[in-house]
């Protein structure tokens, strides 16, 4: 079986043009289980052939529209041929681009100074294709930038990829991000209606590199979530130009309308939700987590118990076990005073033990250490605590289990501390920002509006 692959092109005119692209074959009393179908060696050839085909024909009906003066529909005259290397999805070509003189019916004009005009120039400004730019990006967003290399060279006949061009080419795509959604963002949020908004907050921690003199780095993640639409998102506040007005662009793309009210969802942290009152310009309604809460709770339990357990135990076992039994229930309720109070009667009670036995003396302190870390935790949030058990009842949130699922999906699978890789607050910061936008499907729709 021999195929041969013909491509037919029509140009606006009417005019056809055939090109052969090429052939192979397929003989059947020497065909292999591995010789079916195309190879993805021939499909890599094929489309590179086709890719140029398209190209040059595109290029040479686009060449010919632009001589054409929009002022005066004169043809204008081709000052000379230029080399271009134009880098796509499915090879790297060198192509002759005409450069067209400027037409001598606004010579006067401001707008006509200049030299001659290129045509691939407004739609190559860096010579590769936006397709290119964009799985570079999202796969740079998902592996390793040599990792996304490599798989790019493997399925498709690209050029080849080097990992300092994946880096660069997501920090670009990461600034075209921020600076698209910056524009668009006051005509968006205009047509959309004004919803009650919750923000989910918490921080990834990722290993810096040697040059910044510390450890790690700091990534704020979480989600926006509205009636109708959620968003995530990532930024380092050090490498970002402004982390509130990152923040306020997407709480806007989610249909925040400057008044409606902002609820945050964090784990006690002070800079989480004072980042959202910056990005809101205002008060917001900041709510401690219940899983904190309960955590910090099933610790003093612990403690409880292993004291209420200890050998030689001289108090009642009821009365240190049933106080630090209600002190989940009453926080789940809202009774912040009558948890206070809970937990300082059971430190006075430890005071008052027998201190002679050592291994009392030792399950006291622990007890002592875990309701003063627990007191204190809820003095410092006493503000931000709710009656959890109504707004469970409701159907609100009441835990930020959607940042942690953010910490994961955004800091932990491409910059965790097991990847062994060691990151700059700017790199961290374009990883972050594209990867919440693969994640969501931002970055696919925005290429295809761009494209289209």
């Amino acid at each position: 079986m021999d195929v041969r692959i013909i491509v037919e092109t029509t140009f606006e005119n009417g005019t056809t043009r055939k090109r052969h692209l090429g052939r192979f074959s397929r003989p059947f009393r020497s065909t292999q289980p591995e010789g079916f179908g195309m190879l993805l060696e021939d499909a890599k050839s094929m489309l590179w052939q086709l890719q140029q085909a398209i190209l040059l024909d595109q290029i040479e009906e686009i060449s010919e529209a632009s001589r054409v003066c929009p002022e005066c529909s004169k043809a204008r005259a081709i000052h000379d041929y230029r080399t271009r290397v134009l880098d796509t999805l499915f090879g790297r070509f060198q192509v002759k681009a005409p450069r067209i003189r400027r037409c001598a019916c606004n010579a006067k004009s401001d707008a006509a100074l200049g030299g001659p005009l290129s045509p691939l120039t407004r739609f190559f400004p860096d010579r590769s294709t936006p397709e290119l730019r964009r799985l570079q990006a999202e796969l740079g967003a998902r592996h390793s930038f040599r990792e996304a290399a490599r798989i790019m060279e493997i399925f498709l006949p690209c050029a080849k990829q080097a990992n300092t061009s994946v880096r660069n080419r997501l920090g670009k795509i990461a600034r075209e991000i921020n600076d698209s959604e910056y524009a668009e963002s006051a005509v968006s949020s205009a047509g959309k209606s004004a919803a009650p908004l919750t923000v989910f907050l918490d921080g990834a921690h990722i290993r810096s590199r040697p040059e910044y003199q510390k450890r790690h780095l700091d990534v704020v993640v979480g989600k926006i979530e509205s009636p109708h639409i959620s968003r995530r998102f990532g930024l380092v506040q050090q490498a970002a130009r402004s982390p509130s007005g990152q923040l306020r662009q997407d709480l806007q793309e989610t249909g925040w309308d400057g008044e409606s009210p902002v609820t945050v969802i964090s784990d006690g942290e002070p800079a989480l939700p004072n980042l959202v009152r910056y990005a809101v310009g205002g008060p917001v309604r900041h709510i401690l987590d219940w899983w904190h809460i309960s955590m910090r709770v099933k610790h003093v339990e612990n403690a409880v118990k292993g004291l209420v357990q200890a050998k030689n135990f001289p108090g009642i076992p009821v009365l240190f076990g049933r106080p630090a039994e209600r002190l989940r229930w009453y926080l789940w309720h809202g009774k912040v005073r009558t948890t206070t109070t809970d937990l300082r009667w059971l430190m006075t009670d430890c005071e008052r033990l027998c201190r002679d036995d050592p291994e009392v003396r030792e399950a006291a302190t622990r007890v002592q250490a875990r309701c003063r870390e627990l007191y204190t935790y809820l003095a410092n949030n006493m503000d931000s605590l709710t009656d959890y058990g109504k707004r469970y009842r409701n159907g609100l949130p009441i835990s930020s289990s959607r940042a942690e699922g953010c910490v994961d999906d955004i800091g932990n699978t491409r910059m965790g501390k097991r990847r062994r890789m060691r990151w700059s607050p700017k790199g961290a910061h374009h990883v972050a920002v594209v990867r919440a936008a693969v994640l969501d499907g931002r970055l696919t729709s925005a290429y295809r509006r761009a494209a289209a």
